[in-house]
Parts: C-alpha cells; sequence; structure tokens
C-alpha cells in the first residue's frame, strides 16, 4: 500500500496560483487523482487562515476532504519539542508551524511535499 504524502500549505498555494511551479503542481496534481494527499491541523489551520473570501474556503474543504487526516497528536507534539529544541541549540529560526508540520511529518514517516526553504533548514539541523 502506498503511503500518502503529507501537503504543507506552501505546495498547496504555489499549485493553486497561476503560474506557479509545473512541478509542484504536476507532482500534486497525481497525488490527488489517487487518493494519496494528506493534511493535518497545522496545514489547515494556515491554509484557513489565508483564505480570501468563499470560493477559496471552498476550495480548501474539497482539498480537505479529498486528503487523507493526519491528527496531530501527542508523539506529534513530542517530535515537534524536540525538533524545535534541536534547531534553537544549532542556531536555526524557523516558523513555528513549519516545526509543527515537518514532526507531522516524522511522526508518520511520510513524505513532506513543500515549497519553503525553512524545511531544508530543519532537516540539516536535526542532521547535525
Amino acid at each position: 500500500m502506498k503511503r500518502p504524502v503529507l501537503i504543507d500549505s506552501s505546495a498547496w498555494v504555489e499549485a493553486g496560483r497561476p503560474g506557479g511551479d509545473p512541478a509542484i503542481t504536476a507532482r500534486l496534481e497525481g497525488l490527488i487523482q489517487v487518493g494519496l494527499t494528506a493534511m493535518t491541523e497545522p496545514v489547515w489551520l494556515e491554509l484557513h487562515q489565508g483564505a480570501r473570501g468563499k470560493r477559496e474556503e471552498e476550495q480548501l474543504a474539497r482539498w480537505r476532504a479529498l486528503s487523507v487526516w493526519l491528527s496531530f497528536d501527542a508523539a506529534c507534539w513530542q517530535q515537534a519539542a524536540k525538533s524545535a529544541r534541536t534547531c534553537m541549540r544549532s542556531g536555526v529560526n524557523v516558523p513555528f508551524a513549519d516545526v509543527l508540520v515537518d514532526a507531522c511529518a516524522r511522526r508518520y514517516g511520510v513524505e513532506l511535499l513543500e515549497r519553503d526553504r525553512h524545511f531544508a533548514m530543519i532537516a540539516h539541523a536535526i542532521k547535525g
């Protein structure tokens, strides 16, 4: 069985905007077609916060309905705390939301589709 791919808000936004990265758009469309997109609370919150109007809210509801839900549970919080501390000690300053999304992907052992340099910074800090 294929594992879902956690889609960060940066990839959803990139694929949804005119002139967005064609590689991200194609990958996301392919994942949607085979039902392998995943979402979690921090991503949903970021997307919902940025929605401008009823049409975008309806699009977000469709994306959520198409996605496997990865609940942000206690194990995610533990991973996020560990990652945030590692980043801080390494001098890496990344947004809290990105730490949460990265922690969720690590907790569930799924790939993360993103378009945000902060995830590479987190991975580099964790690898030491």
